[in-house]
């Protein structure tokens, strides 16, 4: 007779709270409520699916009615255990809310909750999914939930807490299980595939890990078809076919070809995986977590916040020194509207190769690091100049009467100059990046009256968009008045400035339709005299 195969995750439920991965908050919560005797009779275990919500509540239950206890170390081996493990311990009774959702389902459990436990020495309700019940069913089982009686316990456990109602979460004490980092998941599965007598390669596990998102049932289900494809050796690569990803090395090939502006190696790389079959929207996900992970080095963030093994650490540190803080953000910026795009897109492979390409352009770099660099580069020179200041007037405080006068007058009228110098430099290199004052006076002017000549229009235009945003200008007379670089000032009376300024937005839509000028509402001015209303 062929013995039915029992999946990993199922198999390695945890069986008393040191097997519970990742939880050690509410583990220990759970433990000190238990020694001090103070045990709740309302539990809510909220969280994402895999967490071990369900895991947990069976364990509480053990542990409240093992034969040895209560208990924080329930044995799993007295009769009360063993049924718990088997799920077939009458006191405790496990609710699936999603397929008994009604109010009937909530009066037959309110009309048994009153009979005492006859087996162990507490009832345990466990009820999952339990936002899935209908309104009646929760305000059924309110009375109940306030004042169970003495032998009884509720753990409710649910996905999605906020749609509770408010009077069933105040008579819980919740606890939010958290996402398992991949660390965690790794240790965990390293353990499981030592007990199968699989021999499991590190990187192997750390895919695995990545790809179930801090789900520890996803990860062992991920292991369990690891196992089936590989057999008792798992390879990193058996693990990347199987799941469609790209390699660690493709990621850290793709920021090398970023920093060296190489497009072509980039479209080579997407080339590479689509010949191979790899998933495009997967390769995107993982190339932002990658630049995430980045960008947490690059600031300084704490190490528990970036969820790579400790081996890969160092590489992220050697890669984040080559980027600037907005660098990164210029490119998890285009990597984000690529993800979004190629989900719309019926050719996602060119939005790919576009964003890729895009990723490399010298135009990026320069927005985020040339001219900031130069400012930065300039600031330095004055602070090292105005130092060579203060030395030469210390030392000059500090000279001897045989000192010549003169002599230190004119070494501190030098490092003056010095300091002028720097500043016109300074002056100098603001003006190569920007035109002089008055061009740019003469520009604002040119398109602050290309806006009031269309003005019209654009008005007209916000009608077919937000009709009251279009009578609220009209009615005030609301009209552009001044530009400045890229921002324009409006005339507005004093009692719409709320009102436009919550359609801001809108009006600069509609005037980079209109106009192709890429301008920005920066405030809103007090209305002028009325005759010169009268011109719109």
């Amino acid at each position: 007779m062929v013995m039915s195969y029992i999946a990993l995750y199922r198999k390695y439920r945890p069986r008393d709270f040191d097997e519970i991965v990742g939880q050690d908050a509410i583990v220990t919560t759970l433990k000190n409520q238990i020694k001090s005797e103070k045990v709740g009779h309302a539990y809510l275990f909220c969280g994402m699916r895999g967490t071990g919500k369900t895991s947990t509540a069976r364990v509480f239950a053990k542990a409240l009615n093992c034969e040895k206890g209560p208990t924080v170390n329930p044995c799993n081996e007295c009769a009360s255990c063993r049924a718990i493990n088997g799920g077939s311990m009458v006191d405790v009774i496990e609710m699936d809310a999603a397929s008994n959702r009604g109010i009937d389902d909530i009066r037959d459990l309110r009309e048994k909750v009153n009979f005492p436990p006859s087996e162990g020495r507490y009832k345990v309700y466990i009820i999952d999914e339990v936002h899935m019940l209908t309104t009646e069913a929760f305000n059924a089982l309110l009375k109940t939930l306030e004042e169970p009686p003495r032998h009884v316990v509720f753990i409710l456990a649910t996905t999605e807490p906020n749609k509770l109602p408010p009077t069933i979460l105040s008579r819980c004490m919740r606890f939010d299980f958290r996402r398992v980092s991949t660390r965690e998941l790794v240790k965990r599965m390293k353990e499981v595939a030592a007990d199968v007598g699989v021999e499991a390669e590190d990187m192997a596990l750390a895919q695995l890990a990545r790809s179930s998102q801090g789900s520890v049932r996803d990860a062992l289900s991920l292991l369990d078809r690891a196992v089936a494809f590989g057999g008792n050796k798992l390879l990193y690569g058996d693990v990347l076919d199987l799941l469609g990803a790209v390699s660690r090395e493709v990621l850290y090939e793709v920021s090398g070809a970023v920093l060296q502006k190489d497009g072509g190696r980039m479209l080579g790389i997407v080339d590479d995986m689509a010949t191979r079959g790899k998933d495009l929207f997967r390769f995107v996900d993982d190339l932002m977590e990658h630049y995430r992970n980045i960008l947490l080095v690059a600031i300084g963030a704490d190490r528990q916040l970036i969820d790579v093994v400790d081996e890969e650490y160092p590489e992220l540190q050697k890669l984040a020194g080559n980027y600037s803080q907005e660098k990164i953000l210029s490119i998890i910026d285009i990597l984000k509207d690529a993800s979004n795009d190629m989900k719309w897109s019926s050719q996602p492979r060119i939005v790919l190769e576009s964003a890729m390409v895009k990723l490399t352009l010298p135009e990026l770099w320069e927005n985020s690091q040339g001219y900031i660099s130069r400012i930065q580069d300039l600031e330095q020179q004055m602070a090292s100049l105005r130092e060579q200041v203060q030395r030469v007037m210390e030392a000059a405080a500090h000279a001897s009467s045989g000192t010549n006068g003169a002599d230190t007058d004119k070494a501190a009228n030098e490092a003056n100059t010095d300091v002028a110098a720097g500043e016109a430099r300074l002056q100098k290199s603001d003006s190569a990046d920007a035109p002089s004052a008055a061009a740019t006076r003469d520009t604002d002017e040119e398109r602050l009256q290309q806006l009031i000549q269309s003005w019209p229009e654009i008005i007209e235009e916000l009608g077919g968009i937000r009709k009251t945003l279009q009578t609220f200008i009209k009615e005030g007379h609301v009209r552009p008045c001044r530009i400045e670089k890229d921002n324009v000032f409006l005339f507005c009376p004093q009692e719409y400035k709320e009102i436009i300024l919550l359609g801001k937005q809108i009006i600069e839509d509609v005037v980079r339709k209109i106009t192709g000028m890429e301008i920005y509402v920066k405030g809103l001015e007090s209305q002028p005299v009325d005759d010169e209303k009268k011109n719109f």
